[in-house]
């Protein structure tokens, strides 16, 4: 019998410690609908704009979820009111999300609403908990829109070519555009010839698309190519989301060290300055004074070529992201956005390239020929 007991205590013990483990493990529970939606209201018009900052802001009440954890929303959008969902949009643990339009303009193309025109589209909210996702118990709410004039499908990469560029009409040889961080977003710094036709392609293989400007927008139709009245140097920003296109001419570049030494810097081709024979010699200011920057005028506007934060502190290499080139309006502030040389380049004569093309991963610029 005391055998008997022991076993069974065993056992209990045993059934327990499993059970315990089990209760551990994570089970995700039913949540509850979104009873209701506050914003936009039913029926709001809303003229889609491309700007970085133009979002619509989308409000609901809240779902629960049967384990107590905050559940996880979508806002999910359809091409009728009883229709199937056509697109979603991640909007985390929070009860509202600003959907930028670039982001709503998609939800209307897949909504069927042609590029530039009117439209109808519904949308509502689903909340999820782990695997458990809740149904849509309310009726979706009415959105007009008026879509954005891009086009339907967005090249990932974009070429200029023609007689007006810098390679002539052969496509194999083409520049490639600097890609932006925006889809669809994409720059060329390059010279052009003065009425010699020019256009972008979306590949260099023979089956691609062609781009040429027609009334101040890029198009996809016309066989014309696009010119400038002055031969120049250019930064082409084309926007595929609203056929933006604009042409700024590029009148010079400087290279900036301690903003009282300023060289400036020769163009070499494709998106490409360079200054040869420079020799770095660090002012003595109390301090190693180390600090340089590039500055360019483009369409009469001073920018800085610059670092990406408004400080820096000196590189141990001569590679790596330390070195990418971001665009900054200047302000007046003669030490923004400021490089520093590597500690064993003082004294050194070198060369120093900036490269504002498709070719590199960023556009950066290199310090090299050390002697």
């Amino acid at each position: 019998m005391k055998y008997s007991f022991f076993y069974t205590l065993l056992l209990a013990a045993a059934l327990c410690q499993v059970s315990c483990t089990l209760d551990k493990e994570y089970r995700p529970g039913d949540v509850s609908p979104v009873s209701s939606l506050t914003s936009p209201e039913d029926g709001m018009y809303v003229r889609l704009q491309s700007g970085t900052g133009a979002a619509t802001t989308f409000e609901w009440s809240p779902a629960y979820a049967q384990d107590g954890m905050d559940p996880q929303y979508e806002v999910v959008f359809y091409a009728s009111e009883d229709g199937d969902i056509v697109y979603r949009v991640d909007a985390g643990f929070n009860t509202s999300v600003s959907i930028v339009h670039k982001e709503l303009n998609k939800a209307a193309s897949a909504a069927g609403i042609p590029t530039g025109e009117d439209g109808t589209m519904y949308w509502a909210v689903v909340a999820s908990r782990g695997i458990s996702e809740s149904a849509v118990a309310v009726t979706p709410r009415k959105l007009e829109v008026t879509r954005l004039l891009g086009f339907e499908t967005i090249p990932t990469e974009v070429y200029i070519t023609g007689e007006g560029s810098e390679t002539g009409a052969d496509l194999s040889a083409a520049y490639k555009a600097i890609t932006g961080s925006e889809e669809g977003m994409f720059t060329f710094y390059h010279r052009l010839k003065a009425g010699q036709g020019f256009t972008f392609t979306s590949s260099k293989a023979a089956e691609h698309t062609t781009y040429t400007v027609v009334n101040g927008i890029l198009d996809d139709q016309s066989s014309t190519p696009a010119t400038v009245t002055e031969d120049g140097i250019y930064k082409i920003s084309l926007d595929f989301n609203v056929r933006g296109i604009s042409i700024e001419p590029i009148t010079n570049v400087l290279y900036n060290f301690a903003d009282d030494h300023t060289r400036n810097m020769d163009y070499i081709g494709n998106g490409t300055w360079k200054l040869s024979d420079y020799t770095v010699e660090f002012l003595d200011k109390g301090y190693e004074e180390d600090r340089y920057h590039f500055r360019a005028t483009i369409g009469g506007t001073e920018m800085v070529w610059g670092y990406e934060a408004t400080d820096s502190n000196r590189p141990g290499t001569l590679t790596g992201s330390y070195f990418y080139i971001y665009e900054h309006v200047w302000d007046g502030n003669r030490w923004a956005y400021p490089y520093k040389f590597m500690t064993d380049l003082n004294g050194s004569t070198v060369d120093i390239t900036v490269c504002m093309n498709g070719d590199v991963d960023h556009p950066t610029h290199v310090i090299d020929n050390i002697r």
